[in-house]
């Protein structure tokens, strides 16, 4: 099995490097044969030089850094349409996501399945206690909404097969567009084609360094008016 894990970054050079390392560390005990690729936004704290300094000689992390254009889900689809492995791994570079959940990921992942990292599954949850029961609440709404057998729409921490995902973001239908609702898009679209989703609890830590990019109320909105519009489009079909 060969994967790409896809790290979208903008000023994280506090928590690049060790997520990298994390990473490596994780993937080296498995047979699989692994990618990274940091798809940066042209950080202006240093996170690209960081990484090089740190990973220059290892052919294995490549860095790919967009001047002309931003944000964290169009960052994604660059490094998907990039990748070279048989799967594409997408986490969060703020070390909320895990990387000891690779493994099990790889082996319990196949060419029709989806697998998510759920804080709403048992064993998973968040540090930020506030946030947790907020977010909670909100993919409760979203799992009745759209009716479908997920627990997290907004985890953005998930496995499937890359020919796959690239079919889905070549679609006519824009996915790859935004921030973390890019998420509800892919989930949407991955089960309108007969996808399957496996679940594992992941638990989030606060960021250690830096600032989050996340402002809750403006994203509350616009998730709110994103999730309807793809209930409406949804239910056209």
């Amino acid at each position: 099995m060969s994967v790409s894990v896809i790290l979208p970054t903008y000023n994280e050079r506090g928590n690049i490097v060790i997520l990298i390392r994390n990473i490596i560390a994780t993937l080296s005990k498995t047979k699989a044969i692994f990618e990274i690729l940091v798809v940066d936004d042209n950080s202006t704290d240093g996170t690209t030089d960081a990484i090089k300094k740190a990973f220059g000689r290892n052919r294995r992390v490549r860095v790919y850094i967009r001047k002309n254009e931003r944000g964290l889900a169009t960052a994604i689809w660059h490094g998907i349409q990039k990748a070279k492995g048989e799967y594409v791994v997408v986490m969060d570079t703020d070390l909320s996501h895990e990387p000891k959940l690779l493994p099990r990921m790889l082996r319990i992942g196949n060419d029709k399945s989806m697998v998510i990292a759920s804080r709403y599954i048992h064993g998973g949850g968040m540090e930020d206690k506030l946030r947790n029961v907020l977010s909670h609440l909100f993919n409760i709404y979203l799992r009745k909404l759209l009716r479908i057998p997920v627990t997290d729409f907004l985890s953005g921490y998930f496995c499937a097969k890359t020919s796959e995902i690239r079919r889905l973001g070549n679609s006519r239908v824009k996915i790859f567009v935004g921030y973390g609702d890019y998420f509800m898009r892919l989930i949407v679209a991955f089960y309108r084609g007969d996808g399957k989703f496996v679940e594992l609890p992941s638990f989030y830590r606060t960021r250690p360094y830096g600032v989050t990019k996340s402002r809750f109320f403006a994203m509350f909105v616009t998730y709110t008016k994103t999730s309807w519009e793809i209930a409406w489009a949804h239910e056209l079909r």
